[in-house]
């Protein structure tokens, strides 16, 4: 899960909740359509194009605005909080695109529990150490940290086909587009240290998180294989 740092809110849509504070128009289902879309889109350039729950690489057309507190539970705790900025981001799919994606915001839908407290939100700064990545693209609780390990199974962030888009990305990232051409460890070692960064065009790397996981794994790797190389020429 990669951290999501929350810019201003929109003007736009700032002053249409200041407008509407107060009266039977302020909840998210009121909110216009010429509102929601450049909301959406900005959220989507706030998250880097990558879906704020999975890193799946988004743009406006494949996603929606996900509240990650439920607009139900908003609206039920304290009327109008449903269009708060700071509980919405942008998450993969688009409304009414497939149903099969049975992970991410379609697999969590309305859950919420102990006011979000056993959840691990993306807007939090140390979500980032929660979970860890193998080169296959599993995913894992650090430490068993419960809070990670009730995330992982309320997005199903290891759900097979999710997993395998993980591994797909980061095979490809590290040994090449043919499987045949691996990070050198000086290679690796610096896109390691670049790859949870913008690029730019203010993009972040599809999975970067998971990509970088790998990334040390893949450095261990090499590190033992020099170990081995170096222990056969000793004793030949």
């Amino acid at each position: 899960m990669k951290y999501i740092q929350k810019a201003g809110c929109p003007h736009a849509y700032s002053q249409w909740c200041a407008a509407v504070a107060g009266t039977g128009k302020s909840n998210w289902r009121e909110v216009p359509a010429a509102q929601k879309g450049p909301l959406l889109l900005a959220l989507v350039t706030e998250q880097g194009e990558l879906c704020a729950y999975t890193m799946r690489r988004i743009d406006k057309d494949s996603s929606h605005v996900e509240h990650i507190k439920p607009q139900s539970r908003c609206r039920a705790d304290l009327p109008g909080s449903d269009l708060d900025w700071g509980n919405l981001v942008a998450c993969f799919p688009r409304d009414g695109m497939n149903k099969s994606y049975r992970y991410g915001a379609q697999k969590k839908d309305h859950w919420w529990e102990n006011d979000g407290a056993e959840f691990v939100s993306p807007l939090q700064p140390t979500c980032e150490r929660r979970f860890r990545f193998g080169v296959d693209g599993k995913i894992a609780a650090v430490g068993k940290h419960a809070a990670a390990v009730t995330t992982i199974e309320i997005l199903a962030l290891d759900h097979r086909s999710l997993a395998e888009d993980r591994k797909r990305v980061i095979e490809e990232f590290i040994y090449g587009p043919n499987g045949d051409n691996p990070l050198s460890p000086a290679n690796a070692q610096r896109a390691r240290q670049t790859i949870c960064g913008r690029d730019g065009h203010g993009r972040f790397y599809e999975f970067c998180m998971a990509i970088r996981d790998a990334l040390e794994g893949h450095l261990t790797a090499l590190r033992k294989l020099g170990q081995r190389r170096r222990a056969a020429r000793r004793n030949s």
